[in-house]
């Protein structure tokens, strides 16, 4: 009795726009031909889960001769800069995943990572993915509304309860923690146009202007 084999065709790739298909087919290393149920989904995944940008990466054999690729990119939130100049790009998980020589560097990056260029920059004690500080500021960053995010040059703060944002114009804003982002938004939305540069929302039933 002869069992044929359904060997694998060009792989199926499922992702975002940063990281061309290519790349990822390449570093999935599964050359055409292999027989499908011998593709080790679990090594594939891990290869490509190596590249920089990919925040997480499902492999699935889809029957009857294509592997699937599913890829999660990272998603830019922040910068850090370093004490030498140096740019680090930051997602929402405080990951470091892509870094510039400086600013210039990264003002000479792809037209495709030109939003490098409007993210705001992040200032904390230990900038890191297992800093309680930096994920609620990023947290905030990322819960911020579409009329307020473009504004905000910086986001500071020495504890998760204390976080300020930093916007254009020399106004500042004291979010305060994390929690209840659309009440402050909101709050904040109702006086950003009064005469003041320091906005406090961290209590967001009473917003302080000064």
């Amino acid at each position: 009795m002869s069992v044929r084999t359904i060997d694998v065709q060009q792989p199926d790739v499922q992702g975002g726009p940063m990281v061309p298909r290519e790349e990822i087919v390449e570093v999935a290393d599964v050359p055409l031909g292999t027989p499908l149920l011998q593709v080790d989904t679990a090594a594939v995944a891990g290869r490509v889960a190596r590249i920089p940008a990919v925040e997480s990466v499902r492999v699935d054999r889809s029957y009857p001769s294509a592997l699937t690729i599913e890829v999660l990119e990272r998603r830019a939130t922040a910068l850090i800069e370093g004490p030498d100049g140096r740019i680090g790009v930051m997602d929402r998980l405080g990951v470091v995943y892509v870094e510039f020589a400086s600013r210039a560097a990264m003002g000479d990056a792809a037209a495709g990572k030109r939003v490098y260029r409007t993210l705001p920059v992040l200032e904390v004690p230990n900038p890191g993915p297992q800093d309680p500080t930096t994920r609620a500021v990023l947290d905030t960053l990322q819960s911020l509304p579409d009329w307020l995010r473009p504004q905000v040059t910086s986001a500071t703060a020495s504890s998760p309860a204390d976080i300020k944002l930093h916007l254009s114009r020399e106004r500042t804003v004291v979010w305060g923690d994390s929690g209840r982002p659309v009440d402050k938004a909101e709050a904040l939305a109702h006086v950003i146009t009064l005469r003041g540069t320091t906005f406090n929302v961290s209590s967001p039933e009473y917003p302080a202007v000064s």
